[in-house]
């Protein structure tokens, strides 16, 4: 990937999302319904473990591993999630993003939403 790739983008929306981040998703707490933890496709998981074990450790993520959307669903997801918000943070010389999507069988909680971003700006710079 170049430098380039690893640049935070102008504007998310869906596909931005969907097409260059691995989606990471908690199915084990309902609050946290349709909010997705997303590193740049290709990093490791345990990139993706590394932010969420502190979402866990303050009771904001199951104790459920977590799943990731897999590449054959990823036109569903495009297709299937109301883009609502994203926040991207720096994460050495890349970034991670929580992205907030509704669905009609799972949609977002706000207050879970506002306790991740409250979570991770006490903790970490956001990139833009």
């Amino acid at each position: 990937m170049s430098a380039q790739m690893h640049s935070v983008p102008a504007e998310f929306s869906n596909a931005v999302i969907v097409d260059n981040y691995d989606l990471a998703f908690d199915p084990g707490d309902k609050l946290n319904g349709s909010l997705y933890f997303c590193t740049l496709r290709g990093t490791t998981a345990n990139h993706a473990e590394n932010w969420i074990a502190p979402l866990r450790a303050d009771g904001l993520w199951s104790d459920t591993p977590h799943k990731s959307v897999p590449d054959e669903q990823r036109q569903a997801y495009k297709d299937g999630l109301i883009f609502v918000a994203a926040i991207a943070y720096r994460a050495g010389p890349e970034h991670v993003v929580i992205a907030r999507f509704d669905h009609p069988k799972f949609p977002s909680d706000t207050k879970r939403w506002e306790a991740w971003v409250d979570f991770l700006d006490a903790r970490h710079e956001r990139a833009r």
